[in-house]
């Protein structure tokens, strides 16, 4: 593998076509996911749960993505 494991490098090239990466698709699986489950990260109806992946790792991926987890709750 080349450049591209830390997320940055783009999946897809071609002539002006959008270019996304790793971590584009990642944000919006996690997006989907918050969205969903209403902003809700932990427990069996959380998105981590709906992800399949730990609460800690979710929250540790909304971080590093710089998702607004509040902006999914219900008002």
């Amino acid at each position: 593998m080349s450049r591209g494991s830390r997320g940055t490098e783009p999946a897809l090239q071609g002539h002006g076509e959008r270019r996304d990466t790793l971590a584009d698709g990642e944000k919006a699986l996690i997006e989907a996911a918050l969205a969903a489950s209403y902003g809700r990260i932990g427990g069996t109806v959380g998105a981590a749960a709906k992800l399949g992946i730990p609460r800690t790792t979710l929250e540790s991926k909304i971080k590093a993505l710089r998702i607004d987890k509040h902006s999914f709750r219900k008002r």
